[in-house]
């Protein structure tokens, strides 16, 4: 088996591309980059939109692991045309290099692409992105199908949800945000009952899913890599200050927001690719830790 990662530089695809050497070995991994990683089998590219590359490149590669994607940071950026459409440039370009011995693609994909519902998400569920990141994203998947069905190769379509652990403090999210209010003794905001659902899936959970995609029995499928466990935003914060063992106050603010739950149910994802899900409360532990070392290292 050879893998090409695409992504490595980013919070998932870090974590992935030392799960593949720690699996496989330096040798069985290529990274598809613009700037090079150390110690690493890197390709690099110019640029996404023509990566600059001879075709036999590739010649080897047997496995694609496509998780290389612009990835909104916070909501601000969810509709911004020329990064969405940036993703459909770069899967575009990926594919042109054919990739002859290709016999899996496994694409990183986003639960983005299911409409907006009050009722648990499941692969059965509407098809509607809400946001031009969403439609990039569903874009993508069907490229990659088709590309798929053309080389005689198999697919899976990896639909990611909401990810935490450590690493993903470069995002503006709810949980590295509440840590590192914690960690500075900085009281944390709580809008509105704070009763809205979410279901938050450990990093190490993805990752294990995403490898178990290389071989797995399944094939030319779609898979939502997610938590079947919700918590209302209040809930997490208080298990965040459960964590780290401090008296930090929640002050609630007004709002006027219409409540939105994201619930989903993960009964394919624990009979195909993940034997276990991660405790929520363990998995925080973990990320506090990381993040404190991190602020105590002035990292």
């Amino acid at each position: 088996m050879k893998v090409l990662l695409t992504g490595a530089s980013g919070f998932i695809g870090g974590h992935i591309l030392v799960a593949l050497i720690e699996k496989l070995g330096r040798d069985s991994v290529v990274v598809l980059t613009s700037k090079a990683i150390p110690n690493i089998n890197c390709l690099l590219y110019g640029s996404f939109k023509n990566f600059n590359l001879s075709r036999s490149c590739f010649d080897d590669v047997t496995h694609v692991v496509h998780a290389g994607a612009f990835t909104p940071k916070d909501a601000s950026q969810s509709n911004a045309i020329d990064l969405s459409f940036s993703n459909i440039q770069y899967t575009k370009e990926l594919l042109s290099y054919g990739f002859e011995k290709v016999v899996r693609f496994i694409n990183i994909s986003t639960i983005d692409v299911y409409a907006s519902t009050k009722i648990k998400v499941s692969e059965n569920s509407d098809i509607r992105p809400v946001s031009l990141y969403g439609s990039s994203k569903l874009y993508c998947e069907e490229m990659v199908k088709t590309f798929s069905e053309q080389k005689n190769a198999s697919y899976i379509n990896l639909r990611i949800g909401h990810v935490y652990g450590p690493g993903e403090e470069k995002y503006r999210k709810v949980i590295p945000i509440a840590i590192q209010n914690v960690i500075n003794d900085i009281p944390l905001e709580l809008w509105g009952e704070g009763e809205d659902l979410r279901s938050f899936i450990f990093i190490e959970d993805v990752v294990e899913s995403i490898l178990n995609s290389l071989e797995s029995s399944e094939e030319n499928i779609d898979i939502n890599i997610v938590s079947g466990e919700a918590v209302s935003i209040r809930d997490l914060l208080y298990k965040i200050i459960n964590v780290s063992g401090k008296d930090i106050k929640v002050d609630r603010k007004e709002s006027n927001h219409e409540r939105r739950d994201l619930v989903f149910d993960n009964s394919l994802l624990l009979k195909t690719l993940l034997n276990k899900e991660t405790d929520l409360m363990h998995g925080l532990k973990l990320e506090y830790q990381y993040m404190k070392v991190r602020n105590e290292n002035n990292i």
